[in-house]
């Protein structure tokens, strides 16, 4: 089912009058503005919607693997016995080390663990866990810088392509952690690896967006997300038993993404259409629409509606301009749209990774912690996903704040109850309200997900995306200190999470429109509007005039 390269990607250069202007394109027989179909009109719903779903939860688990790797890998062990001294069991894990300090030297602790995660190998526990914990930054550092190179290469080379070198490097970075021997290689290899992770993530989203109908995204997003995979992983996990073990399945279950999409998925026409391949465009489009029954949008002017769709292209976004992270930022309205997902992200990822960090510091199985979790989240990203699509008054907006708002009830029963002193009493009630607030973060980051893919104009949609997910993996590189605040009060790390979701919940609120229902941006905002690289302002207002008025009130 695959198309071939050399077959399919011959240059649209011999008709160059297409590519300047939307005058230009007119005149070579392309029909008018107002008769024209947009990109969103030829995306239905049909069976190669179906395999794109099928193609993204190939990669979800990759990427669940080794995002939460170190949820196992990094759990810190109870300690029973510090030589002769004999902890009380109903102490929590903090205490106890508080226990330790007291006694000074430990030199023949017994450990009980659920998972042989690398502290109990390498015997990192209490203060000494903390190593641990810093590599878990270290690591996210390589998710990060993968975010930001990923979301470049997918602009230039095409998703498909960055998929794939995404999914081999993770697969070989997974293999390189398996021969760690200490504690330093198992960081750099898991930074290897999380540098081909943080790729995946970047690009998959964006590919997913421009594939599926504008009135389907919300729920296919809550459909097909990381929630209804963490079961599966602590499934995963269950059965490694080790940190090793687990690194080798990881490597595993990287293998039929790559082979899914070499033979059944083809690269996004949007992304075609903007690079100005259009016959590659036309090819695609006409073997997904046949594939999905719908035929008769195939019609004469087919090709010539793509041709008029890179004109205007060309003429908003053109000029030898290479897109970089500065144009998330050229209009007033563009920035704020990214400083407010950015700081949503990052306070959403200090909550979710600090959580999931630390499940071991949670009462009952880290198993069933992660299974209940994903339950909670799949649970009530279908009920959102529902909803959305059959109620016009549920859109983005609202997903996003009653998920906060969710968090925000859930954090300050657990600071009632620590300010009270009933953290032992209420430690089931802890533990409950713990997984219910990070289980909320997920329609969280399916809501800017979807905002952020739905305002960012298509040139910087992969960018603007991949500086999203830098501020995310930022808020993962935080998360594992936020927890060190519990040295000086236990409730201290959840009041600093209050506090970031209350400024999450205000900003969204005010300084974002709702989107729902929109047609993706497809191009840059008119340069007389840009505050900074914008060219000669006259000369760009009167060759925006042909689609300027179009354009306008996407920004406004």
């Amino acid at each position: 089912m695959a198309y071939a390269d050399s077959e399919t990607t011959e240059s649209d250069s011999d008709n160059p009058p297409v590519f300047y202007t939307v005058q230009n394109a007119k005149s070579n027989n392309v029909p008018p503005e107002e008769n024209v179909h947009g990109l969103d009109d030829y995306i239905k719903m049909g069976k190669y919607v179906l395999l794109v779903c099928l193609a993204a939860e190939l990669l979800i688990l990759p990427q669940v693997s080794s995002m939460f790797y170190m949820m196992y890998a990094g759990a810190a062990p109870r300690v029973l016995s510090c030589d002769n001294t004999v902890f009380d069991p109903l102490l929590e894990g903090k205490e106890i080390c508080f226990e330790i300090d007291k006694i000074g030297n430990c030199s023949h602790p017994k450990f009980k663990y659920q998972f042989k995660s690398v502290n109990v190998e390498y015997n990192y526990f209490c203060d000494t866990s903390k190593q641990v914990k810093n590599s878990i930054s270290v690591q996210m550092f390589g998710v990060l810088a993968g975010s930001i190179v990923f979301g470049q290469i997918s602009d230039s080379f095409g998703r498909k392509v960055a998929v794939q070198i995404a999914s081999f490097g993770m697969i070989v970075g997974w293999l390189l952690v398996c021969q760690s021997r200490n504690l330093f290689h198992f960081t750099a290899t898991r930074t290897i690896t999380g540098f081909f992770t943080g790729g995946s993530v970047s690009v998959i989203n964006v590919f997913i967006m421009e594939n599926i109908p504008k009135t389907h995204r919300m729920w296919i997003n809550m459909a097909i997300t990381w929630s209804p995979n963490m079961p599966i992983y602590a499934w995963l996990a269950w059965l490694a038993q080790d940190w090793k073990t687990l690194a080798y399945i990881n490597a595993a279950v990287c293998i039929p993404a790559i082979i899914f999409f070499q033979f059944f998925i083809y690269e996004s026409p949007r992304w075609l259409v903007n690079k100005g391949k259009i016959s590659e465009a036309v090819q695609v489009l006409q073997r997904q629409l046949k594939m999905s029954n719908h035929e008769d949008l195939i019609e004469e002017d087919f090709e010539d509606n793509l041709r008029l769709e890179h004109a205007k292209t060309m003429q908003k976004n053109t000029r030898n301009i290479k897109f970089s992270y500065n144009h998330l930022f050229v209009t007033p309205r563009l920035a704020l749209t990214t400083i407010v997902l950015a700081y949503s992200y990052w306070s959403t990822s200090i909550i979710n990774y600090g959580v999931l960090f630390n499940m071991e510091k949670l009462s009952g199985s880290i198993y069933w912690n992660s299974v209940y979790t994903g339950v909670m989240r799949y649970v009530c990203n279908l009920s959102f996903g529902y909803a959305d699509l059959k109620f016009q008054c549920i859109g983005r907006k609202f997903i996003h704040t009653s998920g906060l708002v969710i968090v925000l009830l859930s954090l300050s029963v657990v600071v009632m109850s620590y300010t009270f002193h009933l953290n032992h009493e209420m430690k089931e009630t802890i533990r409950i309200c713990i997984l219910l607030a990070s289980s909320m973060t997920s329609q969280i980051y399916i809501a800017d997900g979807i905002v952020g893919n739905e305002l960012f104009p298509t040139p910087v949609r992969t960018i603007g995306y991949s500086f999203l997910q830098l501020w995310n993996r930022l808020g993962v590189v935080c998360s594992p200190f936020i927890f060190y605040l519990a040295d000086y009060w236990l409730a201290l790390p959840f009041c600093c999470m209050l506090f970031f979701s209350l400024i999450d919940t205000f900003s969204f609120e005010l300084c974002l429109p709702e989107t729902k229902g929109r047609h993706l941006v497809e191009h840059m905002p008119p340069r007389d509007t840009w505050c900074f690289g914008g060219g000669v302002k006259g000369e760009i207002i009167e060759e925006d005039e042909e689609v300027g008025e179009e354009l306008r009130p996407l920004e406004a």
